[in-house]
């Protein structure tokens, strides 16, 4: 990449991270993000991966967050990568309160933890327009290409989720940027590189195994007529052998098997796919195979892959112009995250995001393929315009109602299905309503903070409660407040006074970033 080329990827880094920052709630939405963070700490403050059962405190966590391993030490379930993504916020909050000793009254940790996926994000859309000038975009296409995938697929909503999803979908994308890019060269380091970033996608979601398969056997198909394509392929499968047998090393360490992935097993997929499956199995396989279809294809409740991805569906039709224009290379956008898709629909599901959350990876993947692909006829535009302007749409609705606002009434009337309803008993009144919606919860938030902090001048440091949070909660237990929507994370006067001023720093900030992007995209014109 050229300079131009280098200033043109920071502004729309800083836009982008400023844009889902603006956008993002501050809070964590599953409980499993609250034991990745404390795993994470206990990493950096402890040195260690393994619990004392006197720091897990309430027996149920285990055999559901933790399980028993070896010397009776307690492991956390999940992936060692996704774990790992948490490590950067706890040591950033460290440094942090160190200059600041004031902060020491916030969780610092969590509010960086809770918006930890905004870099990823914005590093993805990065990667989109390096793609894009490597295939011979101009600057403006590039550019314009990068901020569709940021803007028009699941890649916003995901910003702003606790979910790993985004750090797994960026290595995933960058393995297959690398083979696109470099597949006619020689050079050792692609293919390296390639199977590292894959690898390192594999720690953070098992699914992507799906993923590697497929690139690897769209690589054989393409090395059987060219030999010397033999050597990428091997050093592309070491590469990625060699940084995915860390999970299985430590299931071995930690567990005493390198198969137990803990939940993460066959049997707890397996049973998974019974819960999911059973409604639709009555009535035989063709009315079997057609819920299916309706399911993920047609309906409209949460697990529909085309309806919260309308790009990618895109990218599969035109998979075959993508081929003629770039050659069978860009295939390698296509092939995997298809291999990874019917992976995960026929094996697994997960309604706790916007829209099948373990359909991320291939979602932004194609999308990745959809926005480079060419449209020089005028009823392709348009099919574009009109997928794209429904992404762009459903961000909308995702940063203004909640998540799960779509699904928890809707599976039941149309599927009759009830394993696919939310847990609504579990979760806190109120918490599919609008007035908690991420983006309208901010300007709430704001207006709080600059309550409270006339509240504590006016009563001469006596801090009051404006929204009281659920009576009976402990200052220390975090697993209600992760799931309810209320910022008692800020305890005290002095760091409510600074939640407004920052929050405008950053909507300057951002509108800075985003004209400064312009004037670089105009100049290159």
């Amino acid at each position: 990449m050229t300079r131009a080329d280098l200033k043109i990827a920071a502004a729309l880094f800083l836009t982008f991270v400023g844009l889902y920052a603006l956008l993002a709630p501050g809070h964590f939405y599953l409980l499993d993000a609250s034991f990745k963070l404390t795993g994470a700490e206990n990493v950096v403050r402890r040195g260690q991966l393994h619990f004392e059962r006197d720091q897990v405190g309430k027996e149920s966590r285990i055999g559901t967050y933790f399980y028993p391993g070896r010397n009776g030490q307690l492991y956390i379930h999940f992936p060692l990568g996704g774990l790992f993504c948490f490590i950067p916020p706890v040591l950033f909050a460290g440094a942090i309160t160190k200059i600041f000793p004031a902060l020491a009254e916030w969780d610092v940790a969590y509010s960086f933890a809770a918006a930890n996926n905004i870099p990823w994000a914005a590093a993805t859309v990065v990667l989109l327009f390096w793609l894009a000038r490597r295939l011979g975009w101009p600057p403006r296409r590039a550019a314009a290409a990068a901020v569709i995938l940021g803007v028009a697929t699941p890649l916003l909503p995901y910003a702003t989720y606790d979910f790993n999803e985004p750090a797994a979908a960026f290595f995933a994308l960058l393995a297959m940027a690398l083979v696109v890019v470099a597949w006619d060269e020689r050079s050792i380091k692609y293919p390296l590189g390639a199977g590292l970033a894959l690898g390192l996608a594999f720690t953070v979601r098992y699914e992507l195994l799906a993923f590697a398969a497929a690139a690897g056997a769209l690589w054989l198909v393409f090395a059987l007529g060219d030999r010397s394509r033999w050597r990428g392929l091997l050093l592309f499968v070491a590469a990625f052998a060699a940084v995915a047998a860390v999970i299985p090393s430590y299931n071995w360490y930690a567990r005493g098997g390198a198969g137990n992935f803990a939940y993460n097993t066959l049997p707890f997929f397996t049973n998974l796919t019974k819960v999911r499956f059973a409604p639709l199995e009555d009535g035989g396989a063709l009315l079997f195979a057609g819920r299916f279809l309706w399911v993920y294809f047609l309906s409209p409740n949460m697990h529909n892959v085309i309806l919260y991805c309308p790009l990618a569906a895109f990218a599969v039709g035109a998979a075959g112009v993508l081929a003629r224009t770039y050659g069978p290379r860009i295939l390698f956008l296509i092939i995997p995250a298809l291999g990874l898709a019917a992976a995960v629909l026929f094996t697994t599901y997960s309604s706790w995001a916007w829209g099948l959350r373990y359909a991320f990876t291939f979602w932004i993947v194609l999308a990745a393929a959809a926005v480079l692909a060419p449209r020089r006829r005028r009823w392709v535009r348009v099919l574009f315009a009109v997928c794209a302007g429904w992404g762009i749409a459903l961000s909308v609705v995702a940063v203004v109602a909640d998540y799960q606002l779509t699904q928890n009434d809707i599976a039941v009337a149309v599927i009759g299905d009830p394993t696919q309803v939310n847990y609504r008993g579990w979760l806190p009144e109120g918490r599919s309503r609008p007035r908690y919606s991420q983006i309208l919860w901010q300007f709430k938030y704001a207006g709080l903070a600059v309550a409270r902090t006339v509240d504590y001048y006016v009563h001469r440091g006596e801090l009051r409660w404006l929204d009281r949070p659920p009576p009976g909660l402990k200052g220390d237990d975090r697993a209600l407040l992760d799931i309810w929507p209320v910022y008692a994370q800020v305890r005290c006067g002095a760091p409510a006074a600074a939640v407004w001023p920052p929050y405008l720093l950053l909507l300057i900030g951002t509108v800075a970033a985003a004209r400064w992007l312009k004037r670089l995209v105009d100049r290159s014109a």
